[in-house]
């Protein structure tokens, strides 16, 4: 017996799905004047993000009696969580620089989603912003988003 409200859950991933594969196609337009170098990250986790949209469309349609406790919407509050950390995130590379704003958004978001060891948060913000300095800064030679206290 089919769920009406899982149908309804069902064509919010559809539609959700479809906005990340169509996002990540216009961010991908955007990569083009971006030198080869710095342009291969995004470029990776664009393709990355359609292949998510891809999946989460295609599995509306391959497994129809998907129980809605595995979609997208069965929490909102979550859903609109990311989508406001992603914005403010972008919105303090901008401003802030990639450094600080990384900084403060592992472990805020990490918070937010109920992680709340202080070790831990510490630990990994390091972890991942040292990883992305090493990457970039020392393997590479690409400058990231300049600080806001360095310009």
């Amino acid at each position: 017996m089919k769920n009406p409200a899982g149908s309804r859950i069902l064509q919010a991933d559809i539609i959700a799905g479809l906005v990340i594969v169509a996002c990540s196609v216009w961010l991908f337009t955007e990569t083009r004047d971006m030198p080869p170098m710095s342009a291969l990250l995004p470029v990776v986790m664009l393709c990355a993000m359609a292949l998510m949209g891809i999946i989460l469309i295609g599995r509306t349609f391959l497994k129809p009696d998907l129980r809605s406790d595995r979609a997208v919407f069965v929490a909102p509050r979550r859903f609109f969580l990311v989508v406001f950390a992603i914005g403010a995130y972008a919105l303090g590379v901008a401003t802030l620089g990639f450094y600080t704003s990384t900084t403060l958004m592992v472990p805020s978001v990490a918070w937010c989603f109920g992680y709340r060891k202080p070790f831990g948060l510490a630990l990994a913000t390091v972890i991942f912003v040292g990883g992305i300095a090493l990457i970039f800064l020392v393997l590479m030679n690409q400058d990231l988003p300049t600080e806001f206290f360095a310009s």
